[in-house]
């Protein structure tokens, strides 16, 4: 089952512009909205590439998740790229307003830890919430088979786009403890290919030989170090991801 997002998606006419204080399209404020201008979603794989921002502690994680929970069923929140960014909104509103997708991240962060990270946009979110040290170094997103996202992670993608919080599906609280494989250490680099990442993160045998049993492990199958290959084997490095044999 994939897991559940929220986010300030659009305005009541499917705009990021121009709409009325408020969320026009709400339908259900109790078993969770799926239909408003701030609301849920499955989750999906954006276009530009999502970065996981991952909460520290698994009490933070819960709280922001519970606090996109609250404003996407809060029927007096609705979208509207231009609006104020001088402070975060108050998720519980009773009155009508409006917010977009980074300040509402930004808002759920203040309710949930009482600190205004400061104004940002998804084309710094990323570098703004590393330096709170509320949270993990960035992943890059892969897949949730490969890079399993949990509730409270926040999302931005790599270039500005969006951003979004997960508040369900896995919950790291009840992660099984006994996966036995070894990782390598993460990945911080900018070079695309697979055996200078390698050699960073301390591996001395990056032959052809030996990086086929490496992607055999990480259920790369028909191993023959093509650039998908490669490219795929890297960010799995970059997300920690990738299984050490």
């Amino acid at each position: 089952m994939a897991s559940l997002i929220g986010s300030a998606r659009h305005d009541e006419h499917g705009k990021l512009t121009g709409g009325k204080a408020g969320d026009q399209l709400q339908k259900d404020t109790i078993n969770n909205d799926v239909n408003g201008e701030v609301s849920l979603q499955n989750m999906y794989t954006h276009s530009k590439g999502w970065y996981i921002l991952r909460p520290k502690t698994f009490d933070l994680a819960d709280r922001i998740a519970y606090a996109m929970l609250v404003a996407c069923n809060n029927k007096n929140i609705g979208y509207n790229q231009n609006v104020s960014r001088a402070k975060p909104i108050d998720i519980a509103s009773d009155k009508a307003i409006n917010t977009d997708c980074s300040l509402l991240v930004r808002s759920c962060l203040f309710n949930a830890n009482g600190v205004d990270a400061g104004n940002f946009t998804t084309a710094d979110e990323a570098n703004v919430l590393n330096r709170t040290n509320l949270f993990l170094p960035k992943q890059v997103y892969i897949s949730e088979a490969k890079t399993p996202i949990y509730i409270g992670d926040v999302l931005v993608t790599q270039t500005k786009g969006h951003t979004a919080i997960v508040v369900g599906g896995k919950n790291r609280r009840n992660l099984v403890t006994s996966d036995s494989n070894t990782y390598y250490p993460v990945y911080r680099g900018t070079s695309t290919s697979i055996t200078s990442a390698l050699k960073a993160v301390g591996e001395k045998d990056v032959s052809l030989a030996h990086r086929k049993k490496i992607a055999n492990a990480n259920s790369i199958s028909n191993y023959k170090g093509t650039a998908s290959q490669n490219l795929t084997m890297v960010k799995l490095l970059k997300a920690g991801r990738l299984i050490k044999v």
